[in-house]
């Protein structure tokens, strides 16, 4: 059997799976390609500024991606949401920064684990920005997922460091690109979301990477190239993965990162999780997968009830 026929047979496959099934595994895919990017990060950080790193991530995945933007013949580029990406972009710059910094800081597992803070913050941002009205059990589940940083965090026993603020801001912005991109995801590919984050954060790491930059070995290149492969796939798939299933599934199954972010550290660095940080974990992936299931409840009763008031008998 030719690879081509192989292709097409796995593709067949893959396209009659239900849509959970597709987006579960579109973000086990995302899991491990964006761990994989981290540790590499991690790794690499001791050398290199947190700003060539970033500005290397992103512009190698414009590389990686012009293979479809040619294929589509730049038709994938047509939008008319151009604030919305650019917005994205600059949550993205800021969300990167904060994260690749951090990185060179803390254990990797405290990192990932923290970045996972970002759909409470989506929730408070639904609250002051769309006017989002949240009952008594989300303002639990609130409540939980912000013990389960306190727990991870100790303040008064454990020092704040920068690398602990740089990951919090990086999840804080991460909260408004994740936003951004479920409006995007809409009506926009996946493809077209991540391409018009290349093009448009390219830019804005360049600039940052100028005022620090020390051209990299071969070897660092060759690292900074994996970053920028494994990122830009991971990116991809997890795009993939929202559009193919509901957040409340997804979501569940993305906290597969932290699982691999702690082998990875282990393995990688010797790094062992403390018990604080799988506590802490285990209450913010609590929280924030019954806002999730909340949320789709939510969005099913009001696809429902809009659709039995448009189709009201004549």
């Amino acid at each position: 059997m030719s690879t081509g026929t192989t292709t097409g047979a796995v593709a067949t496959w893959f396209a009659g799976l239900s849509g959970p099934v597709q987006g579960t595994i579109w973000i086990l895919i995302a899991a491990v390609c964006l761990t994989a990017m981290a540790a590499t990060i991690r790794h690499l950080s001791a050398d290199v500024h947190t700003f060539i790193i970033a500005f290397f991530r992103i512009g190698l995945g414009f590389v990686f991606m012009a293979p479809w933007l040619i294929r589509s013949r730049l038709q994938g580029l047509k939008t008319t949401k151009t604030s919305s990406f650019l917005a994205r972009a600059l949550a993205t710059t800021i969300g990167s920064l904060g994260f690749f910094y951090a990185l060179g800081e803390i254990p990797l597992a405290d990192a990932v684990a923290i970045m996972f803070t970002r759909p409470l913050y989506g929730t408070v941002f639904a609250i002051v920005f769309l006017g989002e009205i949240v009952g008594q059990r989300r303002w639990t589940a609130l409540g939980i997922g912000f013990l389960g940083v306190l727990v991870m965090v100790r303040p008064g026993f454990e020092a704040l460091s920068l690398g602990l603020a740089a990951v919090f801001v990086a999840s804080i912005a991460g909260a408004a690109a994740a936003i951004l991109i479920r409006y995007l995801s809409r009506t926009e590919s996946p493809d077209t979301i991540t391409m018009y984050m290349v093009l448009f954060t390219t830019p804005m790491m360049l600039v940052l990477a100028l005022f620090v930059w020390e051209t990299p070995t071969w070897e660092q290149i060759g690292w900074l190239s994996f970053t920028g492969l494994v990122g830009t796939l991971g990116q991809r798939a997890m795009s993939r993965g929202y559009a193919a299933a509901d957040a409340s599934i997804i979501l569940p199954m993305d906290f597969s990162r932290l699982i691999i972010a702690a082998l990875f550290g282990y393995v990688l660095f010797s790094e062992i999780p403390s018990i604080y940080t799988a506590m802490g974990g285990a209450l913010i992936f609590a929280s924030t997968v019954y806002i999730a299931q909340r949320e789709a409840r939510k969005a099913r009763e009001r696809a429902a009830t809009a659709a039995s008031t448009t189709s009201v008998p004549e």
